[in-house]
This record gives C-alpha cells, sequence and structure tokens, in this order.
C-alpha cells in the first residue's frame, strides 16, 4: 500500500488519446491519486476518453499520429490532418482554460499531451511530465544504424510536449546515469487487472496492434502457431488467425497465451514482462521510442524484434522461447514506484507552492 499524503490537492491529469497505452497508465496511477485524497480531472481525447469513463473527464481534441501504407509514421499526413487540432486550440483557448480554472488546480501532470503544459503555465500552476517517451532525453540508449532520423524526430516530439516542466517522472526499464536533480527514473507501472492474474502457457499466441499490419499478418499466416490478433476491431476467425475486439477479457488472454507479438509501446511490454511471456516487437516505423523499447527486449534476452518481420525471424523466436522464459523468470520491476514519485513531488511542489504564497503576502 502507497501511504496517504497531505495536504489534499486539486490535480489536473492530462494524457494523449492515442493508442491504449497512456490510458493504461492513467488506470495504474489514477487510483493512487485518489487514495491519497486528491480531487482529479482528467483532460483527454480519443481511445481513453472510454476508457477513462469513471473519472471527472474534460473531452478535448488532440494530436494524432497517422501513417503511411506502409505503416510508417508520416509527418506529411500528421501535419495535415492535425491543421484542424490547432485551430480548435485557438478557437477554444479562453474557455478551456476558463473551465480549469474553476477547478482551481494546485497542479498539472501531464502524459504527453501538448495543450495542458500551455494552460498550466497561463494558470500559474506548476506541472509534472510524466511518461515514457522522455527517457529518450535523459536515458543513455544506443541507437542503431538507420535509426537516427527517427530517433531525431521522436527526441523533437517529446522535447516540444512538456518543455520547462517542474518535474519528470520518466518511466523506462534502464538504469538512471546522471539525470537531472528534477528528473525521477522509475519503471512503467502494470495496471491492476494484470497483477492480479496467475499466467500459464496455453497452445496460442496473443497478438496485439497499434496499426494494421497486412504484412505481418501474412507472415503468422505461413507460421504453425495459433494467434489470437487484437487490433483490427472485428470479430472473425482466419485459418489460424482469430480476430477479437477489445474486450474485458484481453489481459486474460494475454496471461493464458504461450507468447507475446505486438506493437512496441511500453504499456504492453511492461504487461507481457509481468506475465513472463517472451515478447516478438513489431515497433511502429519513424517511432525510435517503440524502437527502444524493442532493442532493450532483445538485449536482455526477453525476446526479440523486427520492423518487417520474415517467417523465419519468426519461427527463431518461437524456437527460442524457453530461453527467453528463463530471462523472465529473472526479471523484477516495481509497478508501484511511478505513483510513489508522483506522490512525493505532487507534495512537493505544493510546498513550494505554498512557501511561494505565504513569502509574497509579506513582501
Amino acid at each position: 500500500m502507497i501511504p496517504l499524503q497531505g495536504p489534499h490537492m486539486n490535480i489536473v491529469y492530462a494524457l494523449s488519446g492515442e493508442g491504449r497505452g497512456h490510458a493504461s497508465t492513467a488506470r495504474s496511477v489514477l487510483p493512487v491519486l485518489e487514495g491519497a485524497g486528491h480531487r482529479l480531472k482528467v483532460v483527454t481525447y480519443g481511445r481513453s476518453v472510454s476508457l477513462l469513463g469513471g473519472y471527472d473527464l474534460m473531452e478535448i481534441r488532440g494530436i494524432r499520429h497517422c501513417y503511411n501504407k506502409a505503416g510508417r509514421l508520416s509527418l506529411a499526413r500528421s501535419l495535415a490532418g492535425n491543421a484542424g487540432v490547432l485551430r480548435y486550440y485557438a478557437a477554444n483557448w479562453m474557455s478551456l482554460r476558463r473551465r480549469l480554472k474553476a477547478f482551481s488546480p494546485d497542479l498539472f501532470i501531464v502524459n504527453f499531451e501538448p495543450l495542458s503544459p500551455h494552460l498550466a503555465r497561463s494558470l500559474r500552476v506548476p506541472f509534472i511530465s510524466f511518461d515514457n517517451q522522455h527517457a529518450l532525453l535523459f536515458l543513455r540508449q544506443r541507437v542503431p544504424h538507420g535509426f537516427h532520423l527517427s530517433s531525431l524526430i521522436t527526441k523533437a516530439a517529446a522535447r516540444t510536449v512538456a518543455a520547462g516542466a517542474d518535474a519528470y517522472v520518466v518511466m523506462s526499464f534502464l538504469s538512471p546515469e546522471n539525470c537531472p536533480g528534477n528528473v525521477r527514473i522509475v519503471p512503467p507501472t502494470v495496471q491492476g487487472d494484470f497483477r492480479q492474474l496467475r499466467p500459464e502457457n496455453g497452445d496460442y499466441v496473443l497478438v496485439y496492434l497499434k496499426e494494421r499490419n497486412p504484412a505481418l499478418l501474412e507472415v503468422l499466416r505461413q507460421v504453425d502457431q495459433r494467434f489470437v490478433v487484437y487490433g483490427y476491431n472485428i470479430d472473425a476467425v482466419e485459418g489460424n488467425l482469430t480476430f477479437r475486439v477489445f474486450n474485458e477479457r484481453m489481459p486474460l488472454e494475454l496471461a493464458g497465451c504461450k507468447a507475446a507479438i505486438g506493437t512496441s509501446g511500453l504499456s504492453f511490454i511492461a504487461e507481457t514482462v509481468w506475465l513472463r511471456k517472451p515478447f516478438f516487437g513489431v515497433p511502429l516505423k519513424n517511432e525510435f521510442e517503440q524502437t527502444a523499447n524493442s532493442l532493450f527486449i532483445k538485449e536482455t534476452g526477453l525476446g526479440d524484434f523486427s520492423e518487417r518481420p520474415t517467417r523465419q525471424e519468426m519461427e527463431g523466436f518461437f524456437r527460442g522461447l524457453d530461453g527467453f522464459r528463463a530471462s523472465l523468470a529473472n526479471f523484477r520491476f516495481d509497478p508501484d514506484s511511478a505513483g510513489r514519485a508522483l506522490l512525493g513531488l505532487a507534495e512537493s511542489l505544493d510546498i513550494r507552492a505554498r512557501n511561494r504564497a505565504a513569502a509574497e503576502m509579506h513582501v
């Protein structure tokens, strides 16, 4: 149990609505903040709206990633597709600011959502950046040949989204080295739904895809395994592929699979590692954060990865399952660290703000 902190605060928790990873992280830490007595307002868009419907939620429009037919993040398409979002920010700035001011926020926690830091500054409220993308800025990571442009693009996005944060809580499996004093490196979170499960090795492989990947499915059709596929939003069976619409049984199916394949977001990887499942990563192209996650999995012997998997690579992964399971059996991390770090920083920033206010009153 994480102990209650004091005094209680009004906290705006703003997060990206892309994919399910940001919402998964939120569902891990929001109960911790709420359990400490803090009052919460969640600001988000996209898929996170339905996944966080039980909270006091303010829906906005947000930045979305756009991909080309090859599954590569397209800067041109993303810029064109998000032009309307910038107009939305400009047209609704005063209204959004007024609604958040009425909440009397003491702190913003920002999970890779670019509008909320500007709102926090305009309200003169401190904010904490909380994500895994900033690992690329604060941790030393190898950039393989051919990935330097992707690395630069992802780092530029991380710098832009939360520049000037009062503190950074960065999720990563890597160990910190000479980080600035306002940076906390913590292991990734894992939702309670997954932590309560007892893993077993079944006769199928779970596949999770953020974006459709026809080339990967064609390879899987050639492999002598049974695959349960999430990400196409259909319920259907095609040969050795069983497609699922997202449902509440996904954690149970992950716990019961023999291995997992998927897009290399940190949340999904953390869930597979927690459940001791060998992982084959298929990182989205031009999103180097996913490549870095996949490199960690390969270099620690927990699985393998490829941007464009072949049948030979996939069959080699399945031949190596016993070795990956041996490495997973010895791998440990604390998924409560992020919650503790956020509570500690929230209290520290609140004390600093109260001291400044008191000093100003006596000037």
